[in-house]
């Protein structure tokens, strides 16, 4: 898989994630995404940087799974997962 296909992947797994309301398919997709992460292809430095960030978006989605309706949550989520696939993104351009 390339890596441009890596990242479809992961956008799409994200898009899913936030279309879900079933809290057991939220929290499959939710380990899913953290798998495909920690598959990619990373500097040390990027990787560290996205395993924080993994940190906070793992508390969040946590919420946001227990409350999917929740605007705060969902925001707070997409800032995260933003943080993350930015990462990613540099991260894919350097290796």
């Amino acid at each position: 898989m390339t890596k441009a296909e890596k990242k479809v992947q992961l956008n799409n797994l994200i898009a899913e994630f936030l279309k879900t309301t079933d809290k057991e398919l939220l929290a499959k997709l939710r380990n899913d995404i953290y798998k495909e992460i920690n598959k990619l292809p990373m500097s040390s430095n990027d990787r560290n940087a996205t395993e924080e960030s993994m940190y906070l978006w793992n508390y969040n989605s946590d919420r946001y799974i227990e409350n999917p309706k929740s605007i705060t949550v969902r925001t707070s989520l997409m800032a995260d997962f933003d943080a993350i696939v930015k990462t990613v993104d540099i991260s894919l351009l350097s290796n």
